[in-house]
């Protein structure tokens, strides 16, 4: 009897497979194309799995032959010698049925009698090569720097994208556009025109006709801003975006010259005071005046530092306008906290922090691991999460329309 070829069987039965690639495949490039590597991973991750399920397939379907041979075939009449019958032969080894009675162990669960069979062959072979590339793994990544780590992968990643970002900046400069570097607000008013037949385009939806804003984006006409007033500031927060607010990346759909348009047309609308315009969010910004913007260590520990001045009601106010832009989706506008994210900030309990000024500095700045709660430390200054702990103190003992039960530790 011949033994059929179980390749032949995998390729039959492949075309879902390819299908699932391609899919993926899509997948992973528009997402590396908006800089995203998650989506790079899914695709890695899956055309793993879907090579793992047709090696199994090809394994299983080779299992079958054997068997088929050994139940159709006389012993001692095989008349397929070749070197695929016998690596099969090498890879599926195991004993006869008519020797199972040498290996049958005492072992009796209810009938059940049990082989002291070794393992394939293959799956042996499996089992090596996940522990030959363990040590190739922890040799390269750890011992000899063969593979980077993902800390030092991201740094690679960044180093590259500042660099194409800097070699975009200046072929844009030499084809005739402007250094992005140097930027400047200036109301010309081709600039001003060009940017408001983009913004009507792409803007309006989360920002209003006139930049007003809505239930989405803020007020564009205000002094106030979320991530930095100003042209350049302004450029970056079109041309990057902010993810984790629903701001997407522009400067895959618009030119730099379009960014720029649209930029300086927002700035045009400064003090238009449109009908209807939305409350102000964000910090008061001023030309030539940047925000203090320390991260990580330094902030908590700067934070920590002034935690011993006693609560000013100057700061309430700049507080709650940072609390409804930032917290209120977690937390609700009165503090209350919503079922399955925050928790109710008004009551004596606290979840991630003991409750002191310092305790709540410290997970607003450093956030907390596995929650929805991110470090805000990369998007607030050190003044803006003080003045946003000032009023979530000043909420203690009021009564929300609808408290959340207590979660946490008492704090006195």
């Amino acid at each position: 009897m011949k033994i059929h070829n179980p390749f032949k069987f995998a390729r039959k039965n492949a075309y879902w497979a390819i299908t699932l690639v391609l899919i993926l495949t899509s997948l992973g490039s528009n997402a590396q194309a908006e800089g995203d590597n998650s989506g790079v991973m899914l695709f890695v991750v899956g055309l793993v799995a879907i090579v793992a399920v047709l090696v199994l397939l090809v394994a299983i379907y080779a299992l079958k032959v054997i068997n088929k041979l050994e139940k159709d075939q006389p012993e001692g009449s095989r008349d397929d010698d070749s070197l695929w019958s016998r690596f099969l032969e090498i890879a599926n080894n195991r004993a006869p049925e008519d020797k199972e009675a040498d290996i049958m162990m005492d072992h009796n669960y209810d009938g059940i009698r049990e082989l002291d069979n070794h393992l394939p062959p293959w799956w042996k072979w499996l089992f090596y090569i996940t522990i030959i590339w363990g040590v190739v793994y922890l040799i390269g990544h750890h011992f000899t720097g063969w593979f980077p780590l993902q800390e030092e992968e991201y740094e690679i990643a960044m180093a590259e994208a500042n660099a194409e970002k800097k070699a975009s900046q200046e072929a844009n400069a030499e084809a005739g556009g402007f250094d992005e570097s140097k930027l400047e607000y200036t109301a010309d008013a081709a600039m001003i025109e060009a940017g408001k037949k983009t913004f009507g385009r792409n803007c309006v939806a989360c920002h209003g006709t006139l930049g007003e804003g809505n239930t989405i984006g803020p007020n564009l006409t205000d002094e106030y801003w979320l991530h930095g007033g100003g042209i350049k500031n302004v450029f970056s927060t079109i041309s990057d975006g902010v993810p984790d607010k629903g701001m997407i990346s522009w400067k895959s759909q618009l030119s730099p010259t379009d960014i720029r348009d649209v930029s300086t047309y927002i700035l045009s609308l400064a003090g238009s005071n449109p009908p209807g315009a939305k409350e102000a969010q964000g910090t008061k910004y001023e030309e030539g005046v940047e925000p203090e913007t320390t991260t990580g260590a330094d902030s908590a520990t700067e934070a920590e530092a002034s935690t011993d001045e006693p609560i000013a009601a100057a700061d309430l106010d700049e507080g709650k306008k940072i609390f409804e832009s930032t917290c209120a989706a977690c937390h609700t506008v009165d503090g209350g906290g919503v079922v399955g994210l925050g928790p109710n900030l008004t009551d004596k309990y606290w979840k991630d922090s003991n409750g002191s000024k310092e305790g709540i500095i410290k997970t607003i700045t450093d956030g907390v691991a596995g929650t929805a709660m991110v470090a805000w430390s990369a998007s607030l200054n050190n003044a803006q999460i003080e003045a946003v702990t000032n009023y979530i103190i000043s909420l203690q003992g009021t009564t929300p329309a609808n408290p959340k039960e207590p979660e946490g530790d008492l704090y006195e």
